[in-house]
Protein backbone atom coordinates (compact mmCIF):
# COMPACT_ATOMS: atom_id res chain seq x y z
CA UNK A 1 0.00 0.00 0.00
CA UNK A 2 2.82 2.43 0.86
CA UNK A 3 4.50 1.86 -2.54
CA UNK A 4 1.23 2.71 -4.31
CA UNK A 5 0.86 5.92 -2.26
CA UNK A 6 4.45 6.93 -3.09
CA UNK A 7 3.82 6.44 -6.80
CA UNK A 8 0.57 8.42 -6.64
CA UNK A 9 2.13 11.31 -4.70
CA UNK A 10 5.15 11.45 -7.01
CA UNK A 11 2.89 11.49 -10.06
CA UNK A 12 0.72 14.30 -8.75
CA UNK A 13 3.80 16.34 -7.83
CA UNK A 14 5.04 16.42 -11.43
CA UNK A 15 1.66 17.16 -13.06
CA UNK A 16 0.49 20.59 -14.17
CA UNK A 17 -3.21 21.26 -14.63
CA UNK A 18 -3.64 23.37 -17.79
CA UNK A 19 -7.18 24.44 -16.90
CA UNK A 20 -6.61 27.45 -14.64
CA UNK A 21 -2.86 26.87 -14.38
CA UNK A 22 -0.36 29.73 -14.20
CA UNK A 23 2.01 29.25 -17.15
CA UNK A 24 3.99 32.34 -16.16
CA UNK A 25 5.43 30.42 -13.21
CA UNK A 26 7.08 27.83 -15.47
CA UNK A 27 10.73 27.92 -16.43
CA UNK A 28 13.04 25.44 -18.17
CA UNK A 29 15.50 23.35 -16.18
CA UNK A 30 17.75 20.41 -17.12
CA UNK A 31 17.10 16.84 -16.08
CA UNK A 32 19.22 15.38 -13.29
CA UNK A 33 19.76 12.19 -15.30
CA UNK A 34 20.45 13.46 -18.84
CA UNK A 35 21.85 16.96 -19.64
CA UNK A 36 20.24 16.86 -23.09
CA UNK A 37 16.76 16.43 -21.59
CA UNK A 38 15.03 19.43 -20.06
CA UNK A 39 11.65 19.86 -18.41
CA UNK A 40 9.53 22.69 -17.11
CA UNK A 41 9.84 23.73 -13.48
CA UNK A 42 7.12 25.40 -11.41
CA UNK A 43 9.04 28.19 -9.65
CA UNK A 44 6.11 29.06 -7.38
CA UNK A 45 5.49 25.55 -6.06
CA UNK A 46 9.13 24.44 -6.47
CA UNK A 47 8.48 21.24 -8.35
CA UNK A 48 9.49 19.65 -11.64
CA UNK A 49 6.73 19.42 -14.26
CA UNK A 50 6.85 16.48 -16.63
CA UNK A 51 3.17 16.02 -17.45
CA UNK A 52 0.40 18.43 -18.42
CA UNK A 53 -3.18 17.44 -17.62
CA UNK A 54 -5.33 17.88 -20.74
CA UNK A 55 -8.50 16.45 -19.20
CA UNK A 56 -9.45 15.13 -15.78
CA UNK A 57 -12.31 12.65 -15.86
CA UNK A 58 -13.96 10.95 -12.88
CA UNK A 59 -12.00 7.76 -13.53
CA UNK A 60 -9.40 8.47 -16.23
CA UNK A 61 -7.18 11.48 -16.92
CA UNK A 62 -5.57 12.41 -20.23
CA UNK A 63 -2.02 13.73 -19.97
CA UNK A 64 0.75 14.98 -22.21
CA UNK A 65 4.37 14.45 -21.24
CA UNK A 66 6.58 17.30 -22.50
CA UNK A 67 10.29 16.67 -22.83
CA UNK A 68 12.57 19.40 -24.20
CA UNK A 69 15.57 18.22 -26.20
CA UNK A 70 18.43 20.72 -26.02
CA UNK A 71 20.77 20.91 -29.02
CA UNK A 72 23.04 23.58 -27.63
CA UNK A 73 21.14 26.60 -28.95
CA UNK A 74 17.43 25.85 -28.67
CA UNK A 75 14.89 23.39 -27.27
CA UNK A 76 12.81 21.03 -29.37
CA UNK A 77 9.65 19.73 -27.63
CA UNK A 78 8.73 16.05 -27.65
CA UNK A 79 5.13 15.21 -26.75
CA UNK A 80 3.76 11.90 -25.47
CA UNK A 81 0.04 11.38 -24.82
CA UNK A 82 -1.19 8.84 -22.34
CA UNK A 83 -4.09 7.89 -20.06
CA UNK A 84 -3.97 7.49 -16.31
CA UNK A 85 -6.38 5.46 -14.22
CA UNK A 86 -7.08 7.81 -11.35
CA UNK A 87 -8.37 4.97 -9.20
CA UNK A 88 -5.01 3.18 -9.18
CA UNK A 89 -2.51 5.99 -9.70
CA UNK A 90 0.46 5.40 -11.97
CA UNK A 91 1.18 1.76 -12.52
CA UNK A 92 4.06 1.57 -14.96
CA UNK A 93 4.68 -2.17 -14.53
CA UNK A 94 4.94 -3.87 -17.92
CA UNK A 95 2.75 -6.92 -18.40
CA UNK A 96 4.06 -9.76 -20.52
CA UNK A 97 1.13 -11.65 -21.96
CA UNK A 98 1.33 -14.47 -24.49
CA UNK A 99 -1.68 -16.11 -26.04
CA UNK A 100 -1.55 -19.70 -27.24
CA UNK A 101 -1.14 -20.24 -31.03
CA UNK A 102 -0.22 -16.57 -31.46
CA UNK A 103 2.85 -15.64 -33.54
CA UNK A 104 5.78 -14.18 -31.53
CA UNK A 105 5.55 -10.84 -33.36
CA UNK A 106 2.39 -9.17 -34.62
CA UNK A 107 1.07 -5.68 -35.33
CA UNK A 108 -0.68 -3.86 -32.50
CA UNK A 109 -2.66 -0.68 -33.19
CA UNK A 110 -3.23 1.76 -30.35
CA UNK A 111 -4.54 5.30 -30.03
CA UNK A 112 -4.91 7.91 -27.29
CA UNK A 113 -8.23 9.74 -27.49
CA UNK A 114 -7.71 13.41 -26.59
CA UNK A 115 -11.00 14.85 -27.83
CA UNK A 116 -12.05 15.82 -24.29
CA UNK A 117 -8.83 17.79 -23.85
CA UNK A 118 -8.24 19.23 -27.32
CA UNK A 119 -8.77 22.84 -26.17
CA UNK A 120 -6.18 22.44 -23.43
CA UNK A 121 -3.84 20.81 -25.94
CA UNK A 122 -3.95 23.97 -28.06
CA UNK A 123 -3.35 26.06 -24.94
CA UNK A 124 -0.25 23.97 -24.31
CA UNK A 125 0.95 24.32 -27.91
CA UNK A 126 0.40 28.08 -27.86
CA UNK A 127 2.36 28.27 -24.62
CA UNK A 128 5.25 26.36 -26.22
CA UNK A 129 5.20 28.79 -29.15
CA UNK A 130 5.66 31.74 -26.80
CA UNK A 131 8.59 30.19 -24.90
CA UNK A 132 11.89 31.80 -25.71
CA UNK A 133 14.41 29.43 -27.34
CA UNK A 134 11.75 26.70 -27.83
CA UNK A 135 11.57 25.83 -31.52
CA UNK A 136 8.07 24.97 -32.78
CA UNK A 137 7.42 24.44 -36.54
CA UNK A 138 5.77 27.52 -38.06
CA UNK A 139 4.67 26.01 -41.38
CA UNK A 140 1.17 26.87 -42.58
CA UNK A 141 -0.92 23.95 -43.84
CA UNK A 142 -4.09 24.21 -45.89
CA UNK A 143 -6.79 21.63 -46.44
CA UNK A 144 -7.72 21.34 -50.10
CA UNK A 145 -10.33 19.34 -51.96
CA UNK A 146 -9.63 16.07 -53.73
CA UNK A 147 -9.45 17.64 -57.20
CA UNK A 148 -6.96 20.32 -56.13
CA UNK A 149 -4.88 17.74 -54.31
CA UNK A 150 -4.70 15.68 -57.52
CA UNK A 151 -3.67 18.78 -59.47
CA UNK A 152 -0.90 19.58 -56.99
CA UNK A 153 0.34 15.98 -57.23
CA UNK A 154 0.41 16.18 -61.03
CA UNK A 155 2.21 19.54 -61.06
CA UNK A 156 4.80 18.58 -58.47
CA UNK A 157 8.11 17.79 -60.13
CA UNK A 158 6.80 18.25 -63.68
CA UNK A 159 8.86 19.97 -66.35
CA UNK A 160 8.20 23.73 -66.43
CA UNK A 161 7.93 24.00 -70.22
CA UNK A 162 5.45 21.10 -70.32
CA UNK A 163 3.30 22.76 -67.65
CA UNK A 164 3.24 26.10 -69.48
CA UNK A 165 2.21 24.38 -72.71
CA UNK A 166 -0.49 22.38 -70.89
CA UNK A 167 -1.92 25.50 -69.26
CA UNK A 168 -1.93 27.29 -72.60
CA UNK A 169 -3.91 24.44 -74.15
CA UNK A 170 -6.33 24.18 -71.22
CA UNK A 171 -7.03 27.91 -71.22
CA UNK A 172 -7.48 28.01 -75.01
CA UNK A 173 -4.91 30.77 -75.34
CA UNK A 174 -1.25 31.53 -75.30
CA UNK A 175 0.12 31.40 -71.75
CA UNK A 176 3.80 32.20 -71.40
CA UNK A 177 6.31 31.84 -68.60
CA UNK A 178 6.24 35.63 -68.35
CA UNK A 179 2.50 35.48 -67.65
CA UNK A 180 3.00 32.97 -64.83
CA UNK A 181 5.83 35.04 -63.36
CA UNK A 182 3.62 38.14 -63.44
CA UNK A 183 0.80 36.34 -61.60
CA UNK A 184 3.16 34.96 -58.97
CA UNK A 185 4.82 38.36 -58.52
CA UNK A 186 1.50 40.15 -58.10
CA UNK A 187 0.38 37.74 -55.40
CA UNK A 188 3.70 38.25 -53.64
CA UNK A 189 3.41 42.03 -53.86
CA UNK A 190 -0.18 41.87 -52.62
CA UNK A 191 1.07 40.01 -49.55
CA UNK A 192 3.74 42.70 -49.12
CA UNK A 193 1.02 45.37 -49.40
CA UNK A 194 -0.93 43.65 -46.61
CA UNK A 195 2.14 43.46 -44.35
CA UNK A 196 2.97 47.14 -44.91
CA UNK A 197 -0.56 48.00 -43.80
CA UNK A 198 -0.74 45.74 -40.76
CA UNK A 199 2.78 44.92 -39.53
CA UNK A 200 4.66 47.88 -38.05
CA UNK A 201 7.90 45.92 -37.69
CA UNK A 202 7.80 44.86 -41.34
CA UNK A 203 7.11 48.45 -42.43
CA UNK A 204 10.09 49.73 -40.42
CA UNK A 205 12.31 47.00 -41.88
CA UNK A 206 11.22 47.96 -45.42
CA UNK A 207 12.00 51.62 -44.70
CA UNK A 208 15.50 50.64 -43.64
CA UNK A 209 15.96 48.27 -46.58
CA UNK A 210 15.12 50.82 -49.26
CA UNK A 211 16.53 53.74 -47.23
CA UNK A 212 13.37 55.84 -47.05
CA UNK A 213 13.09 58.08 -44.00
CA UNK A 214 9.48 59.14 -44.67
CA UNK A 215 6.61 56.68 -44.81
CA UNK A 216 5.14 58.64 -47.74
CA UNK A 217 8.33 57.93 -49.70
CA UNK A 218 8.08 54.23 -48.85
CA UNK A 219 4.54 54.06 -50.25
CA UNK A 220 5.60 56.07 -53.31
CA UNK A 221 8.41 53.57 -53.97
CA UNK A 222 6.03 50.63 -53.47
CA UNK A 223 3.48 51.97 -55.97
CA UNK A 224 6.23 52.89 -58.44
CA UNK A 225 7.28 49.24 -58.29
CA UNK A 226 3.67 48.08 -58.63
CA UNK A 227 1.79 50.52 -60.88
CA UNK A 228 -0.72 47.76 -61.70
CA UNK A 229 -2.31 48.35 -58.27
CA UNK A 230 -3.23 51.87 -59.36
CA UNK A 231 -4.13 50.66 -62.82
CA UNK A 232 -6.94 48.44 -61.55
CA UNK A 233 -7.47 49.82 -58.08
CA UNK A 234 -8.46 53.43 -58.68
CA UNK A 235 -11.52 52.66 -60.77
CA UNK A 236 -13.09 49.88 -62.81
CA UNK A 237 -11.62 51.23 -66.06
CA UNK A 238 -8.16 49.90 -66.83
CA UNK A 239 -5.52 52.58 -66.29
CA UNK A 240 -1.81 52.73 -66.95
CA UNK A 241 1.03 55.12 -66.19
CA UNK A 242 0.94 58.13 -68.47
CA UNK A 243 3.81 57.14 -70.77
CA UNK A 244 5.26 53.88 -69.34
CA UNK A 245 7.63 55.82 -67.11
CA UNK A 246 7.40 56.76 -63.44
CA UNK A 247 4.05 57.42 -61.77
CA UNK A 248 5.38 60.54 -60.04
CA UNK A 249 5.70 63.32 -62.62
CA UNK A 250 6.20 67.09 -62.85
CA UNK A 251 3.07 68.50 -64.48
CA UNK A 252 3.71 72.25 -64.71
CA UNK A 253 6.81 74.29 -65.44
CA UNK A 254 9.45 72.00 -66.94
CA UNK A 255 6.73 69.42 -67.04
CA UNK A 256 5.33 66.27 -68.51
CA UNK A 257 3.17 68.32 -70.91
CA UNK A 258 6.05 70.48 -72.13
CA UNK A 259 5.29 73.45 -70.15
CA UNK A 260 8.31 76.29 -61.55
CA UNK A 261 7.47 72.36 -61.74
CA UNK A 262 4.29 71.25 -60.02
CA UNK A 263 4.67 67.61 -59.01
CA UNK A 264 1.99 64.89 -58.80
CA UNK A 265 2.54 61.60 -56.96
CA UNK A 266 0.95 59.71 -59.83
CA UNK A 267 -0.21 60.69 -63.31
CA UNK A 268 -2.21 58.04 -65.16
CA UNK A 269 -4.41 57.78 -68.22
CA UNK A 270 -7.24 55.41 -68.99
CA UNK A 271 -6.84 52.83 -71.74
CA UNK A 272 -8.89 53.52 -74.85
CA UNK A 273 -8.87 55.14 -78.26
CA UNK A 274 -9.06 58.47 -76.44
CA UNK A 275 -7.59 58.42 -72.95
CA UNK A 276 -8.63 60.54 -70.01
CA UNK A 277 -6.28 61.94 -67.37
CA UNK A 278 -6.08 60.97 -63.71
CA UNK A 279 -3.98 62.72 -61.05
CA UNK A 280 -3.27 61.12 -57.68
CA UNK A 281 -1.79 62.26 -54.38
CA UNK A 282 -0.44 59.56 -52.06
CA UNK A 283 -0.38 60.17 -48.31
CA UNK A 284 0.29 57.79 -45.42
CA UNK A 285 -1.77 54.74 -44.46
CA UNK A 286 -2.05 56.17 -40.93
CA UNK A 287 -3.07 59.68 -42.01
CA UNK A 288 -6.14 60.68 -39.92
CA UNK A 289 -9.32 60.95 -41.96
CA UNK A 290 -11.30 62.94 -39.38
CA UNK A 291 -10.43 65.21 -36.47
CA UNK A 292 -10.32 63.27 -33.23
CA UNK A 293 -12.79 65.58 -31.50
CA UNK A 294 -16.28 66.30 -32.80
CA UNK A 295 -16.79 69.65 -34.52
CA UNK A 296 -20.34 69.80 -33.12
CA UNK A 297 -20.63 67.23 -30.31
CA UNK A 298 -21.61 64.56 -30.23
CA UNK A 299 -22.15 63.48 -33.84
CA UNK A 300 -20.63 65.99 -36.31
CA UNK A 301 -17.01 65.34 -37.29
CA UNK A 302 -15.00 67.38 -39.77
CA UNK A 303 -12.29 66.04 -42.10
CA UNK A 304 -8.75 66.12 -40.80
CA UNK A 305 -6.50 69.01 -41.87
CA UNK A 306 -4.21 66.64 -43.80
CA UNK A 307 -7.14 65.34 -45.87
CA UNK A 308 -8.42 68.83 -46.69
CA UNK A 309 -4.91 69.85 -47.71
CA UNK A 310 -4.45 66.76 -49.91
CA UNK A 311 -7.73 67.46 -51.73
CA UNK A 312 -6.71 71.09 -52.35
CA UNK A 313 -3.29 69.91 -53.50
CA UNK A 314 -4.55 67.47 -56.13
CA UNK A 315 -7.14 69.99 -57.34
CA UNK A 316 -4.47 72.66 -57.82
CA UNK A 317 -2.14 70.19 -59.54
CA UNK A 318 -4.81 69.08 -62.00
CA UNK A 319 -5.95 72.64 -62.72
CA UNK A 320 -2.45 73.96 -63.44
CA UNK A 321 -1.62 70.94 -65.61
CA UNK A 322 -4.76 71.32 -67.72
CA UNK A 323 -4.30 75.09 -68.16
CA UNK A 324 -0.76 74.48 -69.41
CA UNK A 325 -2.05 72.29 -72.24
CA UNK A 326 -4.33 74.93 -73.84
CA UNK A 327 -6.57 72.39 -75.56
CA UNK A 328 -9.31 69.88 -74.72
CA UNK A 329 -7.39 67.08 -76.47
CA UNK A 330 -3.66 66.71 -75.99
CA UNK A 331 -1.48 64.70 -78.35
CA UNK A 332 1.67 63.46 -76.65
CA UNK A 333 5.08 63.63 -78.34
CA UNK A 334 8.44 62.19 -77.35
CA UNK A 335 11.30 64.63 -76.66
CA UNK A 336 12.60 64.11 -80.21
CA UNK A 337 9.24 65.01 -81.72
CA UNK A 338 8.06 61.49 -82.44
CA UNK A 339 4.31 61.05 -81.77
CA UNK A 340 3.77 58.80 -78.75
CA UNK A 341 0.73 57.20 -80.35
CA UNK A 342 -1.99 58.32 -77.95
CA UNK A 343 -4.20 61.31 -77.23
CA UNK A 344 -5.71 62.31 -73.90
CA UNK A 345 -8.78 64.33 -73.03
CA UNK A 346 -8.02 67.15 -70.64
CA UNK A 347 -11.67 67.85 -69.85
CA UNK A 348 -12.19 67.66 -66.06
CA UNK A 349 -9.51 65.05 -65.30
CA UNK A 350 -10.20 62.75 -62.37
CA UNK A 351 -8.33 63.43 -59.15
CA UNK A 352 -7.68 60.89 -56.41
CA UNK A 353 -6.29 61.09 -52.88
CA UNK A 354 -5.07 57.86 -51.28
CA UNK A 355 -4.84 58.25 -47.50
CA UNK A 356 -5.71 56.67 -44.16
CA UNK A 357 -7.68 53.56 -43.26
CA UNK A 358 -11.36 52.98 -42.56
CA UNK A 359 -10.37 51.02 -39.45
CA UNK A 360 -9.91 54.46 -37.88
CA UNK A 361 -13.68 54.45 -37.32
CA UNK A 362 -13.71 51.00 -35.70
CA UNK A 363 -14.06 50.54 -31.95
CA UNK A 364 -14.18 47.05 -30.45
CA UNK A 365 -14.96 45.43 -33.78
CA UNK A 366 -17.84 47.81 -34.58
CA UNK A 367 -17.78 50.90 -36.79
CA UNK A 368 -18.85 54.24 -35.31
CA UNK A 369 -21.82 55.24 -37.54
CA UNK A 370 -21.46 58.97 -36.83
CA UNK A 371 -17.82 59.03 -37.90
CA UNK A 372 -18.47 56.86 -40.96
CA UNK A 373 -21.36 59.07 -42.12
CA UNK A 374 -19.36 62.28 -41.54
CA UNK A 375 -16.51 60.94 -43.68
CA UNK A 376 -18.83 59.64 -46.42
CA UNK A 377 -20.74 62.93 -46.64
CA UNK A 378 -17.46 64.79 -47.06
CA UNK A 379 -15.84 62.60 -49.71
CA UNK A 380 -19.01 62.17 -51.75
CA UNK A 381 -19.64 65.91 -51.74
CA UNK A 382 -16.30 66.83 -53.35
CA UNK A 383 -16.47 67.54 -57.09
CA UNK A 384 -13.94 65.66 -59.27
CA UNK A 385 -11.92 64.32 -56.31
CA UNK A 386 -12.22 60.79 -54.94
CA UNK A 387 -10.72 59.87 -51.56
CA UNK A 388 -9.69 56.21 -51.37
CA UNK A 389 -8.33 54.68 -48.17
CA UNK A 390 -5.37 52.32 -48.26
CA UNK A 391 -7.44 49.33 -47.15
CA UNK A 392 -9.98 50.05 -49.91
CA UNK A 393 -7.17 50.21 -52.47
CA UNK A 394 -5.81 46.90 -51.13
CA UNK A 395 -9.20 45.20 -51.43
CA UNK A 396 -9.66 46.45 -55.00
CA UNK A 397 -6.24 45.11 -55.95
CA UNK A 398 -6.94 41.82 -54.16
CA UNK A 399 -10.09 41.44 -56.26
CA UNK A 400 -7.93 41.44 -59.38
CA UNK A 401 -5.36 38.96 -58.04
CA UNK A 402 -7.49 36.57 -55.98
CA UNK A 403 -9.25 33.89 -58.00
CA UNK A 404 -11.59 33.18 -55.07
CA UNK A 405 -12.88 36.75 -55.09
CA UNK A 406 -13.34 36.70 -58.85
CA UNK A 407 -15.20 33.42 -58.75
CA UNK A 408 -17.45 34.58 -55.93
CA UNK A 409 -18.28 37.75 -57.84
CA UNK A 410 -19.52 35.71 -60.78
CA UNK A 411 -21.86 33.55 -58.74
Amino acid sequence: MSNWIDLLTRGLATEFKIEGGDFSALEIRPSDNNPSFHYFYDAQKRRLITDFILHEGPKVSTLCTVTLIHDGTSYSPRLKFWKKDRRRGQNNTAIDHRTADEPPFHMIKAAVDIRDGHENLWRLINFLRTCQDVTVPQEVFRVVGHERAQLVEILHGSDKEVLVAALSTALAGKVTQEDLNMIANRKGQLDRFHKLLNDGEFLAAEQARIEKTRIEDLWQAFFEENPWIFGYGLNLIACTSYDDKKLERITTGASLFGGAGKRSDAVLRSRGVLSSLLFCEIKRHDTPLLDRTAYRPPDVFQPAKEIVGAVAQVQKTADKAVRSVHDYIHRQFDPDGTPSGFEVSTVRPRQVVVAGRTSEFEVGGTFNPEQVSSFEFYRRGITDVEIITFDELYERARFIVSDSDINSSRS
